[in-house]
């Protein structure tokens, strides 16, 4: 299955991220959406007719005024590119992304999620970040983020900037509605 957005939740209930899912992509004119579970504990993949980019502003937005809305999905990610794990690809894959937004000026960092896989995330940031030696690397504070998602045999890929990602505790606690306690 092609997939443009990686879902997490808590371990165990994929079932009720996957009803919140189908309650919330209607809101925004998203029907009828493939919406994986997947073996991994805590992740679902989907593909929607929608920019998924968009999706994130809209889950924002949604959240900002209705927080209640989000009970178990716990991060939403957009991705651009979904393919078979093979690093040779991912390779390939993330330098047509790559050199269609990051400029001469800008930084980046390499993120490497990989679930159920052999590879080692080592080995594919030093396969990718060799091509990319003429740009800035920053690990705390980057322009952008090659993300790479593997679960098992399906590798998802985006370039995107930190706050491209839905996270709906971060989110929560930045529009007040959890408090952070301090021991």
């Amino acid at each position: 299955m092609d997939f443009n957005l990686l879902i997490t939740t808590y371990r165990h209930r994929e079932f009720d991220a996957l009803d919140e899912l189908n309650v919330l992509l209607p809101l925004f004119g998203i029907d009828a959406p493939m919406i994986e579970i997947q073996k991994v504990s805590g992740i679902l993949l989907a593909f929607i007719n929608l920019n998924p980019f968009e999706l994130m502003a809209k889950f924002k937005k949604l959240l900002a005024e209705e927080p209640w809305q989000f009970r178990y999905i716990l991060r939403v990610i957009p991705i651009e590119k979904s393919l078979s794990t093979d690093l040779k690809n991912i390779e390939i894959e993330v330098e047509k992304l790559t050199m269609r937004k990051i400029k001469s000026n800008d930084s980046f960092r390499i993120s490497v999620e990989k679930r159920h896989t052999s590879i080692r995330s080592k080995e594919i940031i030093s396969s990718i970040a060799i091509k990319f030696s003429r740009f800035k690397v920053s690990l705390e504070n980057p322009d952008w983020i090659i993300l790479i998602e593997i679960i098992g045999n399906k590798t998802g890929i985006s370039v995107l900037k930190e706050i491209d990602i839905f996270n709906s505790i971060m989110e929560k606690r930045k529009a007040g509605y959890l408090l952070e306690f301090s021991g």
